[in-house]
């Protein structure tokens, strides 16, 4: 028996006729009722579309169907300083973090929850023994293009970016249609070559019809044919192309129809919503119109099974609709657009009767042809026992990646490259935190860059047989500035790899050891990592619990247009790859060389990666660079790169 979670912003319940969300309880229910032990996570915390039933009415509802229905949200405990995506997904690596019991996790790259989760095991840090599936549905940048939407801000920008690394580090990915991971590969997403296509599970019908909405079922059938549009009411979904296909109706036409209605939620139109902008454009029709938008998934399923309805889907963009899929398996009479996944739902010899193409002159010719031949009911393409046992050999799939762990093969030289100006009681902490790494293989270069004062030299003198020692160097230099002073210190490094750390900084005990091990992993070339921050001159104890969190993102161009994604310079950096892109930038008084750095490296296609853990702790202070300096003149240089 597999312990298994699927993750998931989107569940039915909580949420009204969502098709992620309707995917998921099908499969829950599914891998349930095979006797698998499955949790599911609703990761928008207390986020409800149900106005009756409260999130511990549901978890009580799918109990009794053998599934663990849970909820998390944002983390409260740690100020994140990070757009709203970031943080979500950050607060579910943690959550994962403290409940690692499961053998399979199930997620959608939508919201793209799963970000620093895999960015960890990417990493070999977390999560071993867990096999990680991307069931994909549907992209931001997806779902944007149906719409004709360009990115409207940049938390909105960045999920472009996670959603398509979600795709990219999973471990196993399923879509329901071919269709949506050729629309992947066409965007050059290098998705795993553990790919399936299969199809959604059946709809789970065990839930109860709402008890605050009646479906309208006349008892008598009504004499002609009711046009049911089903779907969202928005332009993505045909909404346009269905209310100019009505306009091409005769007279002949409209005396087979009884009404048309337009099943589906309503949702923000510009300045107006769906519900207004319907009643607008089919005042004029001469045919009774109804807009239902309150019913669920099961109400609107009791609606369109009724006799005489013939239901259209005329989608600009899908992938496999469930609004397809339930009129297949409902014996539902309907149209659909050709686009998408849609095809590949029906059988093939019945595509010329009940697809089009999606134009208004297409669909109305379908439609007049479609009144006087109703009943046509082709069936879903594959039979439920072949999905079924598809997706229970998805999962039942082993995962053979082994992370590499450090050993006498596996552990290169480190150069600590520690630069120091006027902090020596600081400099102190920033030295008994190396001084106390896991890892072993480490030596230090300490550049001090130009101190004047006599406690800093008196200090520097006294540790100085003691690096002697140990085989580490002070290296006194005149006052050049960070990007100088670090340049200095990579010179004199002999280490494959160069660890840049500011004199204030704090080194978590296992910074050293965790950089390593995922270096060996991942095979980046750059390394960085949250930064935990920390205030004044604290000295943290190594079991201090995080508060406040710088989280970067990681390396996406288009952000880091506007802010420095990549991280901190408190970072591992191949020491060959340091020297090619030429180090860092020796502006005097101008920070944010940094940022410039990592730009240059990813824009010269080397290998930036994060580590989800925050391994060090950056101090905030008044004098600390990241108050300090010309800040138009640190930006302009980074868009100069």
């Amino acid at each position: 028996m597999k312990k298994i979670l699927i993750m998931t912003p989107d569940i039915e319940g909580p949420v009204r006729n969502g098709g992620i969300g309707t995917a998921f309880t099908a499969l829950a229910t599914t891998l349930a009722k095979k006797g698998d032990d499955v949790d599911v996570l609703y990761t928008c915390g207390d986020y409800s579309e149900s106005s009756v039933s409260k999130f511990s009415d549901w978890s009580r509802i799918y109990s009794t169907f053998g599934i663990n229905l849970l909820r998390t949200g944002l983390i409260k405990e740690i100020n994140i300083d990070a757009p709203y995506f970031r943080r979500k997904s950050y607060s579910i690596y943690l959550w994962l973090k403290e409940n690692n019991i499961y053998d399979t996790v199930i997620s959608c790259e939508w919201q793209a929850d799963l970000y620093y989760t895999l960015l960890s095991k990417k990493n070999g840090t977390d999560f071993e023994n867990t096999k990680f599936i991307v069931n994909t549905h549907s992209s931001t940048l997806w779902a944007d293009e149906g719409n004709y939407q360009l990115p409207y801000d940049q938390n909105h920008l960045e999920l472009y970016y996670m959603e398509k690394m979600v795709v990219e580090m999973a471990d196993e990915v399923v879509s329901p249609s071919q269709y949506l991971i050729d629309w992947m590969l066409s965007k050059h997403w290098n998705v795993p070559e553990e790919r399936h296509v299969i199809l959604n599970c059946e709809p789970f019908q065990g839930f109860v019809t709402r008890d605050d909405v009646t479906v309208k079922i006349n008892e008598k059938p009504a004499s002609g044919v009711e046009l049911v549009f089903f779907g969202r009411l928005e332009t993505r979904k045909g909404l346009d192309i269905f209310l100019r296909a009505l306009r091409k109706l005769s007279d002949e036409d409209k005396e087979s129809i009884s009404g048309v209605t337009f099943l589906g939620k309503n949702v923000t139109m510009g300045k107006t919503d769906s519900f207004t902008y319907i009643m607008n454009q089919t005042k004029n029709l001469g045919l009774a119109v109804n807009v239902i938008s309150d019913y669920d998934r099961t109400n609107a399923n009791e609606y369109i099974k009724r006799k005489n309805v013939l239901v259209i889907i005329p989608s600009l963009v899908e992938n496999s609709p469930y609004t397809v899929y339930e009129c297949l398996i409902n014996n539902v009479n309907f149209l659909a657009s050709n686009v998408g996944g849609i095809p590949e739902l029906i059988p093939q010899e019945h595509h010329a009767e009940v697809l089009f193409i999606p134009t208004p002159v297409d669909l109305y010719g379908k439609i007049h042809y479609r009144l006087k031949n109703i009943n046509i009911k082709p069936g879903l393409a594959e039979s439920q026992d072949n999905i079924k046992e598809a997706w229970f050999v998805a999962v039942e799939r082993k995962n053979n990646r082994a992370f590499k762990k450090i050993n006498e093969a596996n552990s290169p030289l480190v150069s600590v490259c520690i630069t120091h100006f006027e902090r020596h009681h600081l400099l102190q902490q920033a030295l008994a935190s190396i001084k106390s790494q896991t890892y072993q293989n480490i030596e230090v270069i300490l550049v001090d860059d130009g101190s004047t004062t006599e406690d800093s030299h008196r200090y520097l003198n006294l540790i100085e047989n003691d690096f002697n020692s140990r085989g580490w160097k002070i290296v006194r230099s005149s006052n050049n500035y960070l990007g100088a002073a670090r340049n200095l210190a990579a010179r004199h490094a002999s280490g494959e790899y160069l660890m840049f750390m500011d004199d204030d900084n704090v080194a978590k005990p296992f910074e050293v050891e965790t950089f390593v091990t995922a270096a060996l992993n991942s095979g980046a070339d750059v390394l960085t990592t949250p930064s935990d921050l920390i205030f004044g001159e604290e000295f943290p104890s190594p079991f201090r619990k995080m508060t406040h969190c710088w989280l970067p993102l990681g390396p996406d161009l288009n952000i880091a247009s506007f802010s420095n994604c990549f991280g901190d310079a408190n970072a591992l950096i191949r020491k060959e790859v340091f020297e090619k892109v030429g180090g860092f930038t020796e502006d005097y008084g101008l920070g944010h060389e940094d940022w410039e750095f990592f730009a240059k490296i990813s824009l010269q296609g080397y290998k930036l990666q994060i580590v989800p853990e925050p391994l060090f702790w950056y101090r905030v202070a008044n004098s600390g660079m990241l108050l300090s300096g010309n800040k138009s003149a640190k930006t302009t240089r980074v868009s100069d790169v």
